[in-house]
């Protein structure tokens, strides 16, 4: 069994770097938590039913005459939505002692027999870095997952060459949302454009339309809900478009700052999330050749109407590490249950 430290593109003499201190780690990629862009049911384990309830309609109660009061037909009527979690893990397995001989950024055992299982600094680094992976894998199943995904070369949208059973556990809310006729939806053109440059050559005002074509034409129930909870999430392509037809346009009160000085977009007073993860998913996975699958993206609704489905918080980010002695290797092992549900239609208004 291999080292889980590739060191082949690293040169290995006598003077290598001898400290951490010395070494520069690519940073991870910046990611919004699960919990600001979708709202988090957990203690689902298998497939469990999600009851819809209904509404009355308004046409109740007329004038009344006599002594017998208006019957009423109205009924509530109740639908239903499935949970159905899937069970996703994965192992990585490191033998120190694959490590190269010389590699000293991370010091080796001084006794021979601890020589495999000596390895705080090692693990401790693949820890950090497996817990990222994490979380953007739980990004990439959740937004994109496809139980019928195919590579593009056998008719699908999933990258030639990528593994398409990374996305083939559960349907991912974009698989959703483009099987979901009763969505309200504005059409980008830009997406249907023949080359990637094209695609990207988005109108100046194009973020501007898409958002303004949402919020002037989904359900009005949606501003009902918990206005804290309703968000644009949109990919970074539509995000910049709108923040330069703002600043263009000299109007960049609408970027405003949080406390933590962090800058936040709005637009009709809801926050503008913008999703990075989307974006790199799309250039790595819904990769068709001469074009990307919908590049442009976006929606708007709250967070509460597209819940990821899970059967605990804890499994979403911990990592079990353990050394075995016979086998003299460290293990990470991790596992969770994962789902998605776009849960009412009316709720949710997408741009793509």
């Amino acid at each position: 069994m291999a080292s889980k430290i590739n060191l082949a593109a690293l040169t290995i003499n006598d003077e290598e770097a001898r400290d951490v201190s010395q070494a520069v780690f690519e940073r991870v990629y910046s990611k919004r938590e699960l919990a600001d862009v979708h709202y988090l049911m957990t203690g689902f384990k298998m497939k469990t039913q999600i009851p819809i309830m209904g509404l009355m309609s308004g046409l109740i109660g007329k004038a009344s005459s006599g002594c017998t009061p208006n019957t009423s037909t109205e009924v509530v009527a109740l639908s239903q939505k499935f949970a159905d979690p899937v069970l996703v893990d994965f192992r990585l397995a490191h033998c120190q002692n694959e490590v190269n001989q010389k590699f000293k950024l991370w010091q080796r055992a001084d006794k021979a027999r601890e020589t495999w299982e000596d390895a705080k600094q090692i693990m401790e680094f693949l820890m950090d870095r497996t817990g990222d992976a994490v979380k953007e894998s739980l990004l990439r199943v959740v937004e994109f997952g496809d139980k019928n995904a195919d590579n593009v070369a056998t008719g699908g949208y999933i990258t030639d060459g990528v593994d398409d059973t990374f996305f083939t556990m559960i349907d991912g809310f974009w698989k959703q949302y483009f099987a979901d006729s009763a969505l309200v939806r504005y059409t980008i053109p830009e997406n249907a454009l023949a080359t990637k440059a094209a695609q990207a050559a988005l109108a100046n005002d194009r973020a501007l339309m898409a958002l303004r074509h949402l919020i002037d034409n989904c359900d009005s129930r949606i501003f009902d809900m918990e206005q804290s909870d309703i968000k644009f999430q949109v990919t970074r392509s539509l995000y910049n478009n709108l923040r330069n037809y703002y600043e263009d346009k000299s109007l960049g009160f609408t970027i405003q700052r949080a406390e933590d000085g962090t800058p936040k977009l709005f637009y009709n007073g809801y926050e503008v999330i913008a999703r990075h993860d989307w974006d790199r998913n799309i250039a790595a996975y819904n990769n068709l050749g001469a074009t990307y699958l919908n590049p442009n993206r976006a929606t708007f609704g709250p967070i509460t109407n597209i819940p990821i489905i899970t059967s605990d918080m804890e499994s979403l980010s911990s990592i079990e590490s353990f050394y075995d002695k016979v086998t003299k290797q460290w293990y990470l092992d991790v596992a969770y249950y994962i789902d998605a549900k776009l849960l009412e239609s009316y709720l949710t208004a997408v741009a793509y």
